[in-house]
């Protein structure tokens, strides 16, 4: 029942959506330009983190690949779109690696 009542304030984030790797038929939500490769759903809950966002991680399954376990990001919503928290996640991971580089 957990789920109902925070309908509407989470969002769930897969990494699939940020992966440079993937074509958008594949699951990737942004353009090439602000994806990154291979980011992990810890990167993802960080950069979340620093926006002020309330996020963690835990196992799930991607509907494209719902054969394969592997790890989600639940964002609280906080008045902001779900496109627009992915855009601002996948700036943030942008920077992010081009930091790193």
């Amino acid at each position: 029942m957990q789920r109902e009542e925070n309908k509407g304030r989470r969002v769930v984030l897969y990494p699939a959506y940020f992966d440079l790797r993937l074509s958008r038929s594949m699951g990737r939500r942004v353009p090439k330009e602000l994806a990154v490769k291979a980011p992990s759903a810890e990167e993802i809950a960080s950069v979340a983190r620093e926006l002020g966002l309330e996020a963690f991680v835990e196992e799930g399954r991607y509907p494209r690949v719902w054969w394969l376990w592997q790890k989600r990001v639940i964002v609280e919503k906080k008045g902001i779109s779900k496109t627009k928290i992915i855009y601002k996640i996948a700036v943030g991971l942008a920077q992010r690696k081009a930091r790193k580089r």
